[in-house]
C-alpha cells in the first residue's frame, strides 16, 4: 500500500529480483458505508525480466504494456515507472543513472519503470493503472429513459463496490501475457538470451 511521501518506484521497489508478476493495491479513497464505490490504484510489477525485450520504435515494451492495461474494463489511466511525476522532475532526477556493480552495470534508480527507449533494462517493470469508480451503485443516479424522460436509476441486486479487487488478477495476467509475447518475439528475432 502506498505510504505518505511515496512518490515513485525508485522509493518503493527493492533491487532484488522476485517472481513475476505481483501487485500493490492502494488504500481506498472512500468506503462503501453509504453504498459508494472504492477506488484503489493498482501497481503491477514484474521482476527478473531480462534486458533487451521490446523494440525502439514499433513494438515498444512500454507501449505494449500500456495498451494491454487499457484493454481491461474500467481502466482509464496507465503510468509506467514514475509516470506523470516525471513531468515535475528535471533531467538529473528523471534519468536512471548507472554505476559498475559486481555483476556488471547497475541502475541507481528506476524512474522509467524498467523500460528505456522501448526496451527492457533488466530492472523491475512497474505499471500503475487507474480504475474508474463503479457507476452502478445503490445511490439514485440521474438518467433519461427511451422516451427522453428524466428518471432516477437505482442499481439493485449484485453490486461490486470495487472493481479493483477483480482487476488485480486481470492486470497481472495482462502483464504476464504481454511479457510472454515480448519473449517470443525476441526469441524469433534474435534467439533466446
Amino acid at each position: 500500500v502506498p505510504q505518505e511521501g511515496d512518490h515513485g518506484p525508485r522509493e518503493r521497489m527493492p533491487p532484488e529480483a522476485v517472481e513475476v508478476p505481483r501487485h500493490r493495491g492502494g488504500e481506498p479513497e472512500r468506503g462503501d458505508l453509504d453504498h459508494q464505490d472504492l477506488r484503489p490504484p493498482l501497481e503491477i510489477a514484474a521482476e527478473g525480466i531480462p534486458a533487451g525485450l521490446g523494440q525502439p520504435i514499433y513494438g515498444k515494451l512500454d507501449s505494449d504494456l500500456a495498451a494491454a492495461m487499457m484493454t481491461i474494463n474500467a481502466v482509464k489511466g496507465v503510468e509506467i515507472g514514475s509516470g506523470f511525476d516525471l513531468a515535475a522532475m528535471d533531467g538529473r532526477e528523471a534519468g536512471d543513472e548507472m554505476r559498475s556493480g559486481e555483476n556488471g552495470p547497475e541502475f541507481l534508480g528506476n524512474n522509467n519503470g524498467g523500460v528505456l527507449g522501448g526496451i527492457s533494462t533488466g530492472q523491475p517493470l512497474v505499471v500503475r493503472i487507474a480504475i474508474k469508480p463503479t457507476s452502478s451503485i445503490l445511490t439514485p443516479r440521474r438518467s433519461v429513459d427511451l422516451d427522453g424522460d428524466d428518471v432516477d436509476v437505482v442499481t439493485k441486486g449484485r453490486h461490486d463496490p470495487c472493481v479493483g479487487i477483480r482487476g488485480v488478477p486481470v492486470a497481472e495476467a495482462m502483464m504476464a501475457v504481454t511479457l510472454a509475447d515480448a519473449v517470443m518475439r525476441h526469441k524469433a528475432q534474435c534467439g533466446l538470451f
